[in-house]
């Protein structure tokens, strides 16, 4: 059976997306159809519209945010000593729901990963090097997954920062997290003691 036009287009572009396959999509949208409510088509259309039109990303550290800067690169009681670095800006909701962590962070939009075109290059590894600029950052914390891809990462900018900056404390989060491990699965005890017990570099 062949569907409709509209709905081949609905599921193509939900299977477009990170993580989903084409029999998720297709349950996606055979869910909204299910409810029959023309309501829940509008207000998920419309709320797209919004986030493409009004989200952008942070000009300090890459997280989204609705106006130049995000909440918290512009919270004055936010210790602006330290960074923490994350791959994606999912990364920084799960470090804040520890409420252990209180200071700045930084958005690479990525992990190094030639194999898959990903160089330093692409990634915000330069603004992270100009941000260090300001004396009074002391810390650097490496918030990345602790995979290959991450250690890469942390292998590379540790480099570059250890070049002109070396008095900033660099340090990562401890080893609680298992290798291999994402941190937007990891649950906030862990988290919470992967910030507490973190090991310098």
């Amino acid at each position: 059976m062949q569907y409709s036009e509209p709905i081949k287009k609905l599921i193509a572009n939900f299977s477009a997306m990170p993580g989903l396959g084409d029999k998720t999509a297709e349950r996606l949208v055979f869910n909204l159809l299910k409810k029959n409510n023309k309501n829940t088509f509008i207000e998920f259309a419309n709320a797209l519209i919004t986030v493409g039109k009004q989200i952008r990303h942070c000009k300090i550290c890459n997280n989204y945010s609705e106006k130049p800067l995000c909440q918290i690169c512009e919270n004055m009681r936010r210790d602006k000593t330290k960074i923490c670095v994350v791959a994606e800006a999912q990364d920084i909701i799960c470090l804040e729901k520890t409420s252990v962590y209180h200071g700045l962070y930084h958005v690479l939009g990525g992990l190094i990963e030639p194999i898959s075109n990903i160089t330093p290059d692409k990634l915000n590894i330069k603004s992270l090097i100009e941000r260090l600029n300001d004396k009074q950052i002391r810390e650097i914390i490496f918030g990345l997954n602790p995979t290959i891809e991450g250690e890469s990462t942390i292998i590379y900018i540790k480099k570059m920062i250890g070049q002109k900056f070396k008095n900033i404390k660099l340090t990562r989060l401890s080893r609680g997290l298992p290798m291999g491990a994402d941190i937007e699965y990891a649950d906030e005890i862990t988290l919470s003691n992967a910030i507490n017990n973190r090991s310098q570099l």
